[in-house]
């Protein structure tokens, strides 16, 4: 096997229309790869986008509760106050 492998590198060096055939090959298997790498590597992206923007509807539910906690707190504040206010008036 090693020696078909130096038989065909010797074959190789000589042999300029071996060489261009092979090199063409290699590229064609390098070109695949690549493909192959963007395919998934899109296929990331789109997983991180999803990722990001559940992650921002997340924190804009969140905020919006805690809006309306606020609102309620103020708001029983408020009411604790005026009716304090109208106790002691009395």
């Amino acid at each position: 096997m090693e020696n078909q492998l130096l038989l065909a590198i010797e074959e190789e060096e000589t042999n300029l229309e071996l060489h261009v055939k092979l090199c063409e090959q290699r590229y064609k298997q390098l070109t695949s790869k690549l493909d192959h790498v963007d395919t998934r590597l899109d296929r990331l992206e789109t997983h991180i986008v999803d990722i990001k923007d559940a992650l921002v509807g997340i924190n804009k539910n969140t905020s919006s509760t805690y809006l309306k906690w606020a609102g309620v707190v103020i708001g029983l504040l408020s009411t604790t106050i005026v009716g304090l206010l109208i106790h002691f008036a009395k």
